[in-house]
């Protein structure tokens, strides 16, 4: 199969992952200017929640295909770290 196929059988599914994506980040920085705006509840939870979206995701990517964990570890470690971050600063 040449490229162009493949890129046209592929193209629904990047569209659906580009807006997936889309709304994680929205979800997140939703619950920043909630956190902002002193609804801390939902704020972080509205964080929490997207985060560990990512890292469920990256999680899935590792254990489907053991050849993509560099390129899983790089989708999760950064989410894993915000909620890290989070966690401890509410512990504080």
């Amino acid at each position: 199969m040449e490229s162009p196929q493949i890129a046209e059988i592929t193209k629904p599914l990047a569209y659906n992952q580009g807006f997936y994506n889309l709304f994680l980040a929205i979800e997140i920085a939703l619950g920043i200017v909630l956190v902002i705006a002193d609804q801390r509840a939902v704020g972080l939870t509205l964080v929490l929640v997207g985060t560990g979206s990512m890292v469920a995701a990256g999680l899935v990517l590792m254990l489907s295909d053991r050849s993509k964990t560099s390129a899983a570890l790089k989708q999760l470690l950064p989410p894993f770290l915000a909620i890290l971050a989070i966690v401890v600063a509410q512990l504080a």
